[in-house]
């Protein structure tokens, strides 16, 4: 190969291994990791109650509007646990949100709050106006703990 031939092969090869990366929803160092499950779900023993928050955020359909849609699907327990709920996420540098549906969950809720490596701390403001403060630790759903192999 000629030297001026060498360069452009480089060149393509730097192109090709940057953009399988960006089409394949890669998270830069900037960003934060909002794939997971993040979880405070527990059962108390002394009241007999599920108590608690879980989301599990995943890569949903590519949108038009959006590269790579984040979806969640959320459950709350208050003695027993409520049926899931699927919500759109959005989560950045400037942190994570979601809304809850018009149903058992109440309507106007939205959850807006930060993400770490260990995992998400913030508040569900109400329609009303009420706020709960809220930690999701990083770790496996309170329903995985509870297969049997």
């Amino acid at each position: 190969m000629s030297r001026r031939v060498m360069p452009f092969h480089l060149i393509l090869l730097f192109v090709m291994a940057f953009s399988s990366s960006v089409f394949a929803g890669e998270k830069t160092d900037d960003e934060p990791d909002c794939l997971g499950t993040f979880s405070n779900m527990y059962f108390h023993q002394e009241a007999g109650d599920l108590l608690g928050e879980e989301i599990k955020i995943v890569i949903g359909e590519e949108r038009t509007d959006d590269d790579a849609p984040l979806i969640g699907i959320f459950q709350q327990a208050m003695g027993a646990p409520l049926n899931p709920v699927i919500v759109d996420v959005r989560c950045g540098k400037d942190g994570v949100e979601f809304a809850l549906p018009d149903d058992e969950y109440g309507a106007g809720s939205v959850f807006r709050g930060t993400i770490t490596k260990k995992g998400i701390h913030g508040v569900f403001t109400h329609a009303k106006g009420a706020r709960d403060e809220v930690d999701l630790p990083r770790r496996a759903s309170y329903w995985d703990k509870r297969v049997v192999h």
